[in-house]
Formats: structure tokens, C-alpha cells, sequence
């Protein structure tokens, strides 16, 4: 009875969702789109990818979507808000420098076409060196080689100017992609490397295979200070046993990585990639292990305005979303 009781509950909300579909007429032809993701190999094209090929298999009469390689998070944004991509994965660091402005890789504009869409997967403060290097804590980093990502990304610019309030001050500032700092950390260019990942990162991983490597974890004053002044930042623990590395528990920060799409993509597509994405079962982590975390519920872990479309979904199936996350566009 429980059998067919579930058969049937599938059935009509597979109906449901092809009715609602159905009245949302496709274009003439399919709609080629752009999903900005990263370099090839890291985790955000892996992720944007993973996103347009589901799309494009469940909503062929509407996308023909293509994952781009790019520089990353805050090269996403940019090409989102220049209308050069119509979504891109980023994270909520990011995503408040790109509202306020302020940082140099917005060069003074504020990108407020930039909406929520999906929330995809938090990341751990990552921080490890060769066990060799001694690095402990973080005081440690003073007078190290220290490795913070691509220059001017979001982590970087977040990082440095935490450093420089925590007086922490290293010998000098190594800036690359995170597998390429990897790569500097083995071969003795890095001291110590700071990612933010959601374990296990391939790089790391890779490197652990053949060199022994130490954790970096938090005081609970250096947790409480960066998560208080730094609204993006979540109070986390690394598990024991997320690295080689990595034998107990390790007090760090958190922070989410984020779907983000325009305000110029219209509602009627954003309501259908919010619940196909959302409605997807599980199907997304055969794509990406971190996907998991794609959920309505997650939805509240935005910092800027969700699409209208997305909201109209929300909505729709009964969430009560805060005043702060629906735009000005929005009409019921």
C-alpha cells in the first residue's frame, strides 16, 4: 500500500510540474545561455557545468546552455552584471563586495543587477602548509610565504584586510589559483596556502599523497572576530578525517558559494531553472558531491536580493521568505 501510495504522490507531482511547465510557453528556438564557472578541473566549472548540462537535459525546449571557463567568482559577477552570462557560481563574499562597490575588482560600481538564485554548497576556511614548515596557528603565518588565491579575488582582498586588524603580518602575499598554490606549497614557494573548499579539495588531496601536511584551525577569539566583523563568515568546524591531515576537529569559519543570476533574465525562465535545480532529487551530486546543499531551505543563506522568479517559486511552495531577499521587482 506504502508502494503504491509513493507511485502516486511521484505521479502527480510529476504532472503538477509538466502542467506548470506547460504554461510557460518555450522560445521559437532554445535560448543559448551562459553558465560562468572557473578554471577547467576546479570545482566552480565543475559545478557550472554539472548545473548547464542538467538544464539543458531537463529543459531542452527552452536552453541550450554552455559552461565557460573563467577566472573565477568575481569575474563571474561581472560578466553576469555586463550581460555577458546569464548565471554564474560565486561566493557570498563576493557577492557583498560586488552590492557595495567598494573592492578594486569592481573598479567603483556597484552591481545591483546581480540576483540569488541557488544556493549550491558552504566552504571551510582551509589553511595548511608542509608539516615541515611548523605552522601550528595562526599567529604562525607571521614572516610566512602566504598563499590567498587569485589577487584581488573576494578571499584575498577579505583576507588581507583581516590580517592587517588581527595583526597578523606575513613576509609577503603569494597570489595564483588555489591548485597552483598547492603546487607552490609542495615544492617550498609557499609557506602556507588559505582556501575556502568544501572538502576534499582535489589539489590538497593530490599533494597529501605524497607530502605530509599540517591543519590550520582557529582560536574561538579569531573564529568570533572574523565572523563578527565579516557578516559572510558562519561560525564551522572541519571534521576530523576531511584531510589526511586532519586528525580532530578543527575550529575554522564558513562561508556559502552561491548560484547568481540577473535581474535581466526574465521571470517566467528563472521560476523554471529555480524548480527544476530545486525539484532535481539528488540528481545534481552525480555532478558534484557538494551539491547536496541544494535546497529551498538553504535559499535563506543569500546576502543579496533573490530573482523574482525565484521568489515566485519560494512562494509557491509555502516558504515565508524575509523582506531583505525580495527585490524591488517582485510583484505577487
Amino acid at each position: 500500500m506504502k508502494k503504491i501510495l509513493a507511485v502516486a504522490l511521484a505521479l502527480v507531482m510529476i504532472l503538477s510540474c509538466s502542467a506548470v511547465i506547460a504554461e510557460i510557453a518555450p522560445p521559437s528556438s532554445p535560448l543559448r545561455y551562459s553558465a560562468a564557472g572557473g578554471s577547467s578541473g576546479g570545482n566552480f566549472y565543475v559545478v557550472a557545468a554539472g548545473v548547464a548540462s542538467y538544464l539543458n537535459q531537463k529543459l531542452p525546449e527552452y536552453f541550450n546552455w554552455t559552461a565557460e571557463e573563467t577566472g573565477g567568482g568575481t569575474a563571474n559577477l561581472v560578466m553576469i552584471q555586463n550581460g555577458e552570462a546569464e548565471i554564474g557560481v560565486a561566493m557570498t563574499s563576493s557577492i557583498e563586495e560586488a552590492f557595495k562597490g567598494e573592492a578594486d575588482w569592481t573598479h567603483g560600481e556597484k552591481m545591483e543587477n546581480l540576483r540569488g538564485l541557488i544556493p549550491l554548497y558552504p566552504s571551510y576556511l582551509t589553511i595548511y602548509s608542509l608539516s615541515s614548515t611548523g605552522a601550528k596557528q595562526l599567529t604562525d603565518l607571521n614572516g610566512k610565504v602566504v598563499g590567498l588565491g587569485s589577487k584581488g579575488a573576494a578571499m584575498d582582498s577579505v583576507l588581507r584586510d583581516a590580517f592587517d586588524k588581527m595583526g597578523i603580518t606575513p613576509a609577503s602575499i603569494f597570489n595564483d589559483g588555489h591548485g597552483a598554490t598547492a603546487t607552490a606549497v609542495g615544492n617550498g614557494q609557499v609557506d602556507v596556502a588559505v582556501l575556502f573548499s568544501l572538502p576534499p579539495f582535489a589539489a590538497i588531496a593530490e599533494l597529501e599523497a605524497s607530502k605530509d601536511l599540517t591543519f590550520v584551525g582557529l582560536t574561538e577569539e579569531e573564529q568570533k572576530f572574523l565572523c563578527d566583523n565579516y557578516s559572510f563568515y558562519s561560525p564551522a568546524t572541519m571534521p576530523a578525517g576531511a584531510y589526511k591531515g586532519v586528525s580532530e576537529d578543527l575550529t575554522v569559519v564558513s562561508e556559502w558559494n552561491m548560484l547568481v543570476t540577473s535581474v535581466e533574465v526574465p521571470e517566467d525562465y528563472v521560476y523554471l531553472i529555480t524548480k527544476t535545480l530545486l525539484e532535481s532529487d539528488g540528481a545534481l551530486v552525480e555532478y558534484y558531491k557538494g551539491l547536496t546543499y541544494v535546497t529551498a531551505e538553504n535559499e535563506l543563506n543569500f546576502n543579496c536580493p533573490l530573482h523574482a522568479g525565484t521568489v515566485r517559486y519560494l512562494k509557491e511552495i509555502g516558504m515565508d521568505v524575509p523582506e531583505t531577499l525580495i527585490p524591488a521587482e517582485y510583484a505577487e
